[in-house]
């Protein structure tokens, strides 16, 4: 148990860690595309307004068209330098209404040809208004003489985007490893107090069932005595009974306790789980009948496992006696086993109430669906001793609706 809560610390801790460096990347990398798509598109706004080329300079070096208050906002990009026009890589087409060229201008980029800007501006007028075209972000804009198409090429701004996310990427696998590392070194440290706890919990009840047994086994043997000097009565039927139950509550809660600690015993063994199935589930055959309720066996030959025979039997007669216990008077119990790489124990009983059960709870220490707890003299400690038998093998015991009326229990090797 302690194993499992520190995985589940690692797990949780992995898990906000993750999150936010996802986050934190994502926006990141969010930002940086979105301000660059901005600025491309100022650009292209730009170019756009002055019919697809920088305006001309004068003797100055100043652009013929300088920013004021009164112009556009082209993404916040600053036009002002003269050197502007030299350091961007752009082109534009003109189209007329039947998609023929105009006007080219591929003066300020050597990678595309005249003809490979009017596929590219043809291209652009079938898809949307804006947008990328391999490494070129594109605008078309509808004027009177036609489509005025214009690309900028973005492999700069790509590939530092690419960069980005990988060197991001990258730290934030990092961070993510790194707290890996702590948290799997520190979740002992973590977890020590509830250890300490659940230690101290097992060992009362351990101890406190030792120390029960002594007054348990005085009790039998002066009923016996008792027996003996007198004619047996309901007294002294009644005080055996209830030495039973609680020798068998006791000894409950001291097998569960010991599961708790770990895995059980001789776990490497290899044995035929289909024999321990039909040996334990023909010995509830009588006690089925006498009941007036049918016991049924589906189980496929030669399915073998590797784990504690012992405790596997026990599971299975758990199963099967609670199953015999609480089905239906007159109804039917199904005991099946089928093979393959993970083979799969599931016992099956008509229920009437089965839409009534806290499915989920069942298995829980103490549980009882009769709030009164009366009946059948039972503790609610079997299903988990079962769970924790299945656990320690590292199996699944599930419990589910089977249909209308029926209950199973499953358990997945």
């Amino acid at each position: 148990m302690i194993r499992r809560l520190r995985r589940k610390f690692v797990l949780l801790c992995m898990g906000v860690v993750v999150a936010v460096m996802a986050a934190v990347v994502a926006l990141m990398n969010g930002f940086f595309i979105v301000r660059a798509d901005a600025t491309l598109d100022g650009m292209l706004a730009f170019l756009i307004d002055n019919g697809g080329d920088f305006p001309a300079v004068d003797v100055e070096g100043a652009p013929r068209m300088p920013r004021g208050s009164w112009q556009p906002d082209w993404g916040g990009v600053n036009f002002d330098s003269p050197e502007t026009s030299f350091i961007t890589r752009y082109f534009s087409v003109l189209l007329d209404e039947n998609g023929a060229a105009m006007a080219v201008n591929t003066d300020s980029i050597a990678a595309v040809s005249a003809d490979e800007a009017v596929l590219y501006a043809q291209r652009a007028l079938e898809r949307a208004e804006g947008g990328y075209l391999g490494v070129y972000r594109y605008r078309v804009s509808r004027t009177d003489e036609g489509a005025l198409a214009v690309f900028l090429d973005a492999s700069t701004q790509l590939a530092v985007a690419r960069q980005l996310f990988i060197i991001s990427g990258s730290a934030a696998l990092g961070v993510c490893l790194a707290v890996f590392l702590l948290a799997l070194l520190f979740s002992g440290r973590a977890v020590r107090p509830i250890a300490q706890s659940v230690e101290k919990q097992r060992q009362f009840i351990t101890d406190a069932g030792h120390e029960l047994k002594t007054p348990l086994t005085i009790i039998s043997a002066n009923c016996e005595v008792l027996e003996m000097e007198m004619e047996k009565n309901e007294w002294l039927t009644g005080i055996e009974k209830q030495v039973a139950r609680l020798r068998k509550l006791v000894n409950d809660l001291v097998a569960l306790s010991r599961l708790d600690e770990g895995r059980p015993a001789e776990m490497g063994a290899r044995f035929s789980l289909s024999d321990a199935v039909c040996d334990t589930a023909m010995v509830f055959l009588a006690a089925a009948e006498r009941m007036g309720k049918r016991l049924r066996l589906a189980v496929e030959p030669d399915v073998y496992v590797t784990g504690d025979e012992a405790a596997l039997r026990q599971l299975t007669s758990i199963l099967v006696d609670n199953a015999v216990k609480y089905a239906d008077e007159g109804g039917e119990i199904a005991v099946s086993l089928r093979g393959g790489r993970r083979p799969v124990l599931s016992v099956e009983n008509d229920c009437q109430n089965v839409n009534e059960l806290p499915l989920d709870r069942l298995f829980d220490r103490f549980y009882r669906f009769d709030p009164a707890r009366t009946g059948d003299g039972s503790h609610g400690l079997g299903l988990s001793i079962a769970r924790s038998i299945a656990e320690t093998h590292r199996a699944s015991l599930r419990a589910e609706k089977a249909g209308e009326g029926k209950l199973r229990m499953w358990v997945r090797m």
